[in-house]
């Protein structure tokens, strides 16, 4: 079994600790019962200044001999005191020192332990949605397939109204790929991030749903790049811009979406803030609080597209919200995603 470098360092490191500790409770310990060994006898002038030579003043008699050692015996006694009480504290101090340690080493044993057993759990679930996901996609195109080959029978379709059709099975086609590359543990080329201008992808698909909304890009300044997944991040942002259609107000010929991009700091780490806000029918504080979970939707609708791009921006160590501060009913809907800058990333 190899050793990492960091256990390496920690070993050293209590190997030292162990070294100093023993070094300094030998010293006390020579210190305590006066008996010094070579070459700590050394150490005596620092250690017990006050053993003077007994031929100094006031020793030329017994009386001052006497005192002269009875100053000494009292030093000695005093020390001695300090230096067992020292070595009492120290070690019941270093004794707690290990066992705390030991604890969390053992904490952490057991943190891994578990650990291990749930990603055994996710790997054993993600290898069973990976089989049903697969399944669902080639189902899906199958049968969008056999839809596209009648469409291409009806011959007397106006050509516009073909060249959309044939546009919408085509981001059909592309979004069942890309279902089936995240279910296919094999298939790494989706996940390849790269540097993405998120401006730059919004205007491009503005334009694809320029007959159905009207777009307001409130911040002219440059948008900072980041590092991500272009297919994903597209899909994403084609999920907020139906939906804003989708739920636009009865009496609304077009959707109102209105794009503006910043640099936000959440705990001491730099975003890019992407806020999508439509002038729809909006939603409640209730179906704000649940409109990212599955199932938990109201009124027929979110929960799909909005569950996926919570997954999607969680690929990517971003964050999703609602803004709560332009969503209300009959306001419209604000969706917020923090998404981290390249050098964050990198």
């Amino acid at each position: 079994m190899t050793i990492s470098m960091k256990e390496t360092l920690n070993i050293t490191r209590y190997v030292l600790m162990l070294l100093v500790a023993v070094f300094i409770w030998l010293v006390l310990g020579m210190v305590y019962m006066d008996r010094f060994i070579t070459p700590f006898d050394k150490l005596i002038p620092w250690l017990m200044p006050w053993k003077e030579s007994a031929s100094g003043p006031g020793a030329s008699s017994i009386e001052g001999f006497l005192s002269v050692m009875q100053a000494q015996l009292d030093g000695s006694k005093r020390v001695a005191d300090y230096a067992f009480f020292t070595m009492i504290v120290s070690f019941a101090l270093f004794c707690a020192y290990l066992t705390f340690v030991y604890q969390q080493k053992q904490g952490r044993a057991r943190e891994n332990e578990l650990l291990m057993l749930k990603n055994q759990e996710i790997a054993r679930r993600n290898e069973f949605i990976r089989y049903i996901t697969a399944t669902i996609g080639h189902e899906f195109k199958n049968n969008l397939g056999r839809i596209k080959r009648r469409i291409d029978l009806l011959h007397d379709l106006p050509g516009e109204v073909k060249d959309r059709l044939d546009d919408n099975m085509e981001k059909l086609f592309a979004d069942i790929d890309i279902f089936k590359k995240i279910s296919d543990e094999r298939e790494t080329v989706l996940i390849s991030f790269e540097q993405v201008d998120l401006k730059e992808m919004v205007v491009t698909l503005s334009g694809h749903y320029a007959d159905l909304a009207d777009f307001n890009f409130q911040d002219s300044s440059p948008t900072p790049a980041i590092f991500a997944s272009p297919a994903l991040l597209k899909t994403v942002f084609e999920n907020l811009i139906d939906n804003a259609i989708k739920y636009k107000k009865p009496e609304q010929e077009r959707a109102l979406i209105a794009f503006s991009c910043s640099v936000d700091i959440d705990s001491n780490r730099r975003y890019v803030a992407l806020s999508f806000r439509d002038q729809g029918i909006g939603m409640d504080e209730q179906e704000a609080d649940q409109c990212f979970y599955k199932s938990k939707a109201s009124n027929g609708g979110w929960g799909q597209g909005l569950y996926f791009a919570k997954y999607v921006i969680g690929l990517h160590a971003g964050k999703i919200k609602v803004g709560k501060e332009h969503t209300a009913p009959g306001k419209g809907t604000e969706i917020i995603i923090n998404l981290p800058l390249v050098e964050e990333t990198l």
